[in-house]
């Protein structure tokens, strides 16, 4: 008898009633501790039948549940179960993926008919946009710059609806070097209470061009943002459902916000430096993305740090365990004069050697 079931459940009630469904069926049973656990070991080979997902403690459902979609693809019978008995929320968990919900109690029947039902439902997570994440090791490697710069090739070159998400609230650049004013209409959805509907991001999105969109903000610098983990899943949802690419500049840390952006990542840019901080934050940051984001691609790239490194490429790909995907040459001049113009870096100097760069790493992407 082969692994055939995962449960994401604490309700000792449900895994007796699942124990017995499945065992009535010769099926395994195994239980995980925690969203992460499920989905790495779906990532390392693990082919269950159905998972099943109790999100009624959960901060960031619709996130776990793309993610489990793009890991599991369209074999895998996703099943949620939760307390809440509203059918907006039902129609957003199957948009995301999940193939049906249940509101407890649960019982043997019901559980059983919703479990072996032939009907496929949910949609793959990769129909809705793909969330791309960007983070540097250090500051000053080129971070904000890029995630402008890809977002504006995407939009304006490949021609398709790209929204750039700037997560940095008090200090963040993207809507700046896109010649834009961000006011802190973002913060009033995203603290609790949070209501983030189509409405909300129409009002605060900042149009850039057709296709290209911001959404940032400059909150007030002595104001500390209580930041409502739900409202940031419930967010990016909303941005998916509306274009192709979700850009994400997201700021070093280790925040429950945080941690549900990784979980919807489709891919994360992780920009780093040849020196000796730079190697101990690559290496701790790659550790974070395994636990935090394990149905994630991760691209490893090269910041444009001048002479700050000291390294050498082969030490440094051997000690952080990867090869490196790309690099940024340092390019003062160009960047320096895109940001004095407002515009972005492909924008404002089409043939520099990092925009050169950058269109690759574009290209991987997408």
């Amino acid at each position: 008898m082969g692994l055939k079931a995962l449960l994401l459940c604490s309700d000792e009630k449900i895994v007796r009633v699942l124990r017995r469904v499945l065992g009535d069926l010769d099926i395994e049973l195994q239980v995980c501790a925690d969203a992460d656990s499920a989905l790495y070991r779906l990532r390392e080979g693990a082919r269950p039948r159905v998972l099943v997902l109790d999100i009624s403690d959960s901060t960031a459902p619709i996130a776990e549940i793309s993610a489990a979609r793009n890991i599991g693809g369209t074999d895998l019978k996703i099943v949620v179960i939760g307390s809440i008995n509203d059918v907006g929320l039902y129609r957003d968990l199957v948009s995301s993926g999940a193939n049906d919900y249940l509101v407890k109690p649960v019982g043997r029947d019901g559980l059983g008919a919703v479990l072996f039902n032939r009907g496929t439902g949910g949609k793959r997570g990769d129909e809705l946009g793909q969330v791309v994440v960007f983070i540097g090791s250090r500051g000053g490697v080129g971070t904000t710059t890029t995630a402008v710069s890809c977002a504006w090739l995407l939009a304006e070159k490949r021609r398709q609806r790209t929204v750039l998400l700037d997560l940095d609230l008090h200090y963040g650049t993207a809507a700046l070097q896109l010649d834009s004013d961000p006011g802190n209409s973002l913060c009033e959805g995203i603290e609790p209470p949070s209501r983030i509907d189509s409405l909300f991001i129409d009002r605060v999105m900042l149009k850039i061009s057709e296709y290209l969109s911001v959404m940032a903000a400059e909150a007030d610098i002595s104001r500390t943002l209580l930041v409502d983990a739900g409202a940031i899943d419930v967010l990016l949802y909303e941005l998916r459902q509306k274009s192709a690419w979700v850009l994400v500049d997201l700021p070093r840390g280790s925040t429950p916000s945080q941690r549900v952006v990784l979980a919807a990542a489709n891919c994360v840019v992780l920009l780093c430096e040849r020196n000796l901080a730079g190697l101990r934050d690559t290496i701790r940051l790659q550790t974070m993305l395994r636990e935090h984001a394990p149905q994630a691609q991760i691209l490893l790239i090269e910041g444009a740090c001048g002479d700050r490194h000291v390294i050498g490429k082969a030490e440094f790909e051997k000690a952080v365990g990867k090869s490196l995907d790309g690099f940024l040459p340092y390019d003062t001049k160009s960047t320096s004069a895109a940001g004095n113009k407002g515009l972005s870096l492909p924008a404002s100097a089409p043939r520099s050697p990092v925009v050169r760069e950058i269109e690759k790493l574009t290209d991987m992407l997408a």
